[in-house]
């Protein structure tokens, strides 16, 4: 592999593994309901990994996240997560018995970089199916590569949700869909999309705050243009109006001249759709400059990594995602506490890692109920295209067979930096993923 483990991750994956026995073994059988067992596993570097051929045989499958670049601060910890859910699994008994091999790999924030790696997994690392990708960016840079060789790719981060139908009115994008039809057959979705966070939440801001008028600034590729065209019909549709609609390229950190024309923009909020060291830049900037004590600050991108980083200047920013830190659950406690323990501090789960946490358990419940000795990418899809349902760090989550898109939580919380957490405000339960720019039934599966 390109991405080699450092002698410091391979010294630490052994105490891992002490660390997260008793953790796998109590932890996954509430979580999930995993049948018992006493395998040990977990990620490795070897090469030239082969497709088994029976339930003797692990299962080899692949973490595509960004180690490095201007979305490491969110690549991390979906890394650590997923690595995590799978090591856990192992420890608990695997999938009847038979244990995951984990190879990961860097996308370096950068979508060629995510091809080279995606077609390593695949071809040279043999995986039957990859848990990965962050930006939109990046998943429909190698959408593709996965379409062509048969192999599911799990894409955990919420998303635009422009499946089997055109969005219509994105300021500098063509309105076609995102994902061809038929690449979607391939792709399986445990993100969030627009009928699950901006639908709920926006009506919400706009009584609780009193909000109008919206300032609307994102990165410049195609998840911000086409959220941001929902987020257009939503304000509308509540009687609001977007006053100024920018964008700004990936990694973008000089701020000066754009919040000055947010300053005098008169919006009575910013609706930010920036990723990565573009947003903690801008918070802080905006923050030092009185502008987030001026307006009101609020996306549904933001996590607890980047409003960490940013510090006080994140304080009263709002957000909308499915999962917070902050919940108190069972299930949550145990995903908090056994990732501490592997990972330490230094990295913060959020929403987009307790969803790369969740899937390999979901695959694991999939392969377990419908095809325990599955080894070809089309075995293992089948085996998704099953209704399954668990209990995850942010409640009950589902995936629907006919759309490959999970129904999740939806929550808006407000960052607190003394306590470094989220406050959930308000709840909007569990929501379907249909609608909204995904289309009922739309794989026909």
């Amino acid at each position: 592999m390109d991405y080699e483990s450092s002698s410091e991750d391979r010294g630490r994956e052994i105490n891992r593994r002490s660390a997260l026995k008793m953790a796998g073994l109590a932890g996954i059988t509430g979580l999930a309901g995993c049948s018992g067992g006493g395998s040990s596993g977990g990620s490795t570097d070897t090469e030239g990994s082969s497709e088994s051929s029976g339930s003797d045989e692990p299962l080899t499958v692949g973490a595509l996240y960004a180690l490095s670049g201007s979305t490491e601060v969110i690549g991390r910890p979906m890394m650590n997560s997923t690595e995590l859910a799978v090591q856990q699994i192992n420890d608990a008994g695997g999938i009847d018995g038979r244990e995951i091999e984990l190879v990961k790999a860097d996308t370096a924030s950068t979508p060629q970089t995510g091809i080279e790696k995606s077609r390593q997994l695949i071809n040279r690392d043999g995986c039957s199916v990859v848990f990965g990708a962050y930006t939109s960016a990046m998943r429909n840079a190698i959408t593709d590569i996965y379409v062509e060789n048969e192999v599911p790719l799990f894409y955990p981060t919420l998303y635009e949700g422009g499946v089997c139908r055109e969005i219509e009115g994105a300021e500098g994008f063509s309105g076609e869909v995102n994902i061809p039809q038929e690449s979607l057959e391939w792709v399986f979705f445990n993100g969030a999309v627009p009928k699950q966070q901006i639908q709920p939440y926006l009506p919400w801001l706009m009584e609780e705050y009193d909000v109008n008028s919206f300032y609307l600034i994102g990165s410049d590729y195609v998840w911000p243009h086409t959220t941001n065209a929902v987020v257009d019909d939503f304000v509308q549709e509540n009687g609001g109006e977007i006053v100024a609609e920018d964008y700004v390229p990936l990694g973008f950190t000089d701020w000066g001249s754009k919040l000055s024309d947010i300053q005098s923009s008169d919006a009575d909020a910013v609706y930010f759709t920036t990723v990565g060291t573009s947003m903690v830049e801008m918070l802080n900037q905006a923050g030092s400059v009185g502008l987030i004590e001026e307006m009101v600050w609020a996306g549904n991108i933001m996590s607890e990594q980047e409003a960490i980083a940013a510090g006080d200047a994140a304080d009263g920013v709002l957000t909308s995602a499915p999962y917070f830190t902050s919940l108190e659950s069972d299930a949550n406690d145990e995903y908090i506490s056994s990732y501490e323990e592997a990972y330490g501090t230094d990295t913060t789960p959020n929403f987009v890692a307790e969803a790369a946490y969740w899937g390999p358990l979901m695959l694991r419940d999939a392969l377990v109920e419908h095809a325990p000795g599955a080894s070809s990418g089309s075995a293992v899809k089948s085996a998704l295209e099953n209704p399954i349902a668990l209990d995850a760090p942010q409640g009950t989550v589902e995936m629907d067979p006919g759309t490959h898109h999970a129904t999740l939580q939806s929550r808006v919380g407000e960052f607190d930096a003394e306590s470094g957490t989220f406050e959930v405000l308000n709840e909007f339960g569990q929501i379907e993923p249909s609608g909204i720019t995904v289309a009922e039934g739309c794989l026909n599966v």
